[in-house]
């Protein structure tokens, strides 16, 4: 248990965040399936929490039993006592007693449901002509990622509206001015996303460092809180796993992801003559409710054009 995010005593709503834990691969949110008023809170922040544990009570406003409440343990109901149980890979292992070999979830698993039961997220992709992108390695004496991070923010900077949240509870779109930019970074521990803060304000230089010496931080399992909280926006590289994209889960809150394949040699149409060039797909995954399909694609677009050296800068 990393931090509590409320109190004994407050009132909470349905999907309220309540606490953040840490998993053997991130920092997650725990949100509140039902509203009610907190009596109880069964353990401190900093404390390693074991697997069924109840962490908080919440008293059914709707209940006038005495001692009637739900016991939040995770995520989802239980029947009447509405309980939900998180079982972080950090915190237990399989059962050798069993016949079969069990494997708790990761709490990660209550993230990603929500996200694929609430958001109506939609994929559409790209392929775009790389060459330029790799070769710009070496001109400018960086990264592959640093390089697709402000393709990225390129992107966000034209079409602002694949930087919001929904706020469901008062049915608004937030539209954020601060650009928190996650990416996803591969650990021993597993795949980790570090928040580069204020990604908008950087330079080329400042945000290969930033991207680097976060890396760095994830691998050694030293990242700050500040960093693997509150991104606003996910960068995506599947170029690693060989692949040309994926329709992914939307790291809820945020509205959207774009996501990078590999790198691959086809056959290309240039100044109308066909040749081999080194071809990357791209793919953006959004929250349909804050944007339509053509503010998807224009964002895209400006990606690729950044990524093919056809923006002008």
């Amino acid at each position: 248990m990393l931090e509590w995010t409320v109190a004994v005593g407050d009132t909470v709503e349905q999907d309220q965040v309540v606490a953040e834990v840490e998993t053997a691969k991130s920092v997650v949110t725990l949100p509140s399936p039902y509203a009610g008023t907190v009596t109880a809170l069964h353990c401190r922040a900093g404390e390693v929490v074991r697997v069924g544990t109840p962490l908080l009570t919440v008293a059914d406003t709707a209940s006038q039993e005495p001692g009637s409440g739900a016991v939040l343990t995770g995520y989802g109901t239980d029947g009447a006592r509405r309980s939900s149980r998180p079982t972080p890979r950090a915190f237990a292992g399989p059962r050798p007693s069993d016949p079969d070999t069990r494997t708790p979830l990761d709490t990660t698993a209550a993230k990603y449901l929500r996200a694929h039961r609430e958001t109506p997220a939609v994929t559409i992709w790209a392929d775009a002509d790389a060459t330029h992108l790799l070769a710009a390695r070496t001109t400018v004496g960086t990264g592959l990622l640093p390089l697709l991070a402000r393709a990225c923010l390129a992107g966000l900077a034209a079409f602002p509206a694949l930087n919001s949240r929904v706020d469901t509870g008062r049915g608004e779109i937030v539209r954020l001015s601060e650009v928190h930019l996650g990416f996803a970074a591969q650990t021993a521990r597993g795949l980790v996303v570090p928040v580069v803060r204020d990604a908008h304000r950087l330079g080329l230089d400042e945000l290969a460092a930033e991207m680097g010496r976060l890396t760095g931080l994830a691998r050694e399992d030293a990242l700050p809180l500040e960093h693997r909280t509150g991104g606003t926006f996910t960068l995506n590289n599947y170029g690693p796993l060989d692949v040309d994209g994926a329709t992914p889960i939307l790291n809820h809150p945020q509205s959207a992801m774009l996501g990078v394949g590999r790198v691959t040699d086809r056959p290309w149409a240039v100044n109308g003559q066909v040749e081999v060039r080194k071809i990357v797909t791209l793919s953006l995954t959004f929250d349909h409710r804050v944007c339509d399909g053509g503010t998807a694609a224009g964002f895209l677009r400006r990606v690729t054009d950044h990524l093919t050296g056809d923006s002008g800068t």
